[in-house]
Order: structure tokens, then sequence, then C-alpha cells
């Protein structure tokens, strides 16, 4: 356990998720899902939630950054979020990009017949133990809407500090949020 002004972030293996990489394979029978149904659920090993995703754009976004990235690249990109007691497809989110100046961007969304239950946590809490664990990373950042919310929960429940209000050009007013690895660990 690590701990951070007070708040725990736990970087064990307690997960509720577990993190499946995104491909161009399952990306590609995710956009063709109305063509073919079964595919994604084959590859994935379980159907898609009703009003998953929500940000649809997203899928298109990653799928051209996965066939133009390197290697290297690649783990730092979208991660499909699957529930470790069930084998359920929770959600997805995952990294902005890789690292820079040994930091990193996280986004999540959780499917909306799964949120209240504690998967938001714990798909956060998987996210910033990835990108640790790659030695690579002192420091994970998120954007949430301002105000009180559950993604603003969700982060202060890991120990992330609001640290700025900025102004996105597609949403508008955002909170940026940091958590720091604390020194020594």
């Amino acid at each position: 356990m690590v701990r951070q002004e007070g708040a725990t972030l736990r970087l064990e293996r307690l997960h509720r998720v577990r993190l499946v990489p995104a491909t161009v394979p399952l990306l590609d029978a995710l956009t063709a899902r109305n063509d073919d149904p079964t595919r994604f659920e084959e590859l994935i090993g379980s159907p898609a939630p009703d009003g998953w995703p929500e940000f649809p754009e997203s899928i298109d976004f990653t799928l051209t950054h996965l066939q133009k990235a390197s290697e290297a690249e690649r783990p730092w990109s979208m991660q499909f979020f699957v529930d470790q007691a069930t084998g359920q497809l929770v959600g997805s989110g995952g990294f902005a990009a890789p690292p820079v100046e040994r930091t990193v961007e996280i986004g999540y969304e959780v499917a909306p017949e799964f949120r209240g239950q504690g998967f938001g946590v714990a798909a956060a809490r998987a996210l910033v133990e990835s990108a640790v664990s790659t030695g690579e990373v002192d420091h994970v950042t998120a954007h949430t809407l301002p105000g009180p919310n559950p993604s603003t929960g969700v982060l202060a429940s890991l120990g992330f500090q609001h640290i700025a209000d900025q102004e996105d050009p597609e949403v508008g007013a955002v909170w940026e949020w940091r958590w720091s690895r604390p020194s020594g660990t």
C-alpha cells in the first residue's frame, strides 16, 4: 500500500477489474458490431454492455492510433475493463499517450449498468498500478467535469489532488487532477 496525504492507494493485485489491452482486431470487431454482433463478444469473452461505449468516437480514434503506433506506444492506449469475478466487460479507458516527463494521463468510463458498484475506482486503480509498474511513471493525471461528481469521487478516493481549473476546447471547463508516487517507493 502507498499512502498519500491521508488517502490510500492500494497497489497490490486486489482489483475487481482486469485490464485487456485494445488491439486492432478487437476494435475492428467492436466497430463492426452491427454487421457481426457476435465477433466482438467472441474475442473479448463477454457481450458489450448496453449503452457502452458512451463515447464511440474514442474507438475510431484508438483504432487509427493503434494502426500507426509503434510496439512501444501500444501499451499506452485503450484498455477494456473486465470484471474479474464474472468475466463481464464493464467499461473501457486507458492512457492518452505514452508518458512524458514521467507523467501519464488516464481516462475511463464504466457502462451505465455497472456504475455505482466500485468499478470506476477499480478501473482507475488498475490503470495507475499498470502505469507505475512500468517504472516509467511517477505522476498520473486525469480531467473531470468541474464540481462534485462520480469521477471526482473516484479520483479523490485514490489520492488524486485537484490541482487546476482548465478550459477544454471540446467540453469547456474541466478540473485537472494529479496523483504522485510518494518519494522512495
